[in-house]
């Protein structure tokens, strides 16, 4: 009877330690992705206190040296402790944007931050082909169907190369850049930035809703991030 009392001790104690809340706390938030009501990818807890949106331009040198600057700070740092979720969403400036942020949503929100990342690190790259291609070759990205010109400018500016590097064959690539859902959730989301949110550039960034003045880095978000409760 005796042991049996002290087995029962032991093991009630085992299962206080797997339900403590130090224990619950070990979540890694920043491995939960979900999809916005707008079409945005969030990362972090979804019911998160604070909600960081980025309104981001593939064809802008400023949002890459955001994504390489914030990644790691702002993943572990904030997002993976559950206090702040960090939503992506687009603000289209032109065609070869637009053809990245489609390529970028390519295999569902598990793929998307992946696929986002490769695109941006990947940028000054792709950006010097861009420049270098002849205007005439260019011109030839505004006419036609516009299933065919993303398919044009993705060959063109190499995009199916970094694609296929993230597991995507150019088959699948093309029927990404068919989807007419997620085309229109793209340009509905950029209509959403310039009428409602009212932003002038990129990278912008709301917290809670409210569009931050003149904040458009890393350092410049960082200490708006530090300030927000994490209960």
């Amino acid at each position: 009877m005796k042991y049996r009392s002290a087995y029962l001790a032991s093991a009630l104690t085992a299962a206080a330690v797997m339900i403590s809340p130090a224990s619950a706390q070990q979540t890694d938030w920043s491995k939960r992705v979900t999809q916005s009501s707008i079409g945005g990818h969030v990362m972090g807890n979804p019911l998160a206190k604070n909600r960081l949106v980025e309104y981001v331009s593939y064809t802008c040198s400023h949002c890459a040296d955001f994504e390489v600057a914030s990644k790691i700070p702002l993943q572990s740092g904030y997002i993976a402790k559950g206090h702040v979720n960090a939503e992506v969403r687009n603000y289209v400036r032109d065609a070869v944007d637009f053809t990245a942020a489609i390529l970028a949503r390519c295999g569902g929100r598990a793929k998307f931050f992946g696929n986002h990342n490769a695109l941006m690190a990947s940028q000054d790259k792709w950006l010097k082909t861009v420049m270098a291609t002849p205007q005439d070759v260019q011109k030839t990205w505004y006419e036609g169907d516009l299933n065919g010109r993303l398919v044009k400018i993705a060959n063109a500016v190499g995009f199916y190369g970094i694609m296929a590097k993230r597991g995507i064959t150019k088959a699948q690539a093309n029927v990404c850049l068919a989807d007419k859902d997620a085309q229109d959730k793209i340009l509905a989301m950029t209509k959403y930035g310039t009428e409602v949110v009212k932003i002038t550039g990129t990278p912008s960034f709301t917290i809670n809703d409210k569009l931050l003045d003149k904040v458009h880095s890393w350092p410049a978000l960082q200490p708006a991030l530090a300030a927000l409760p994490t209960k």
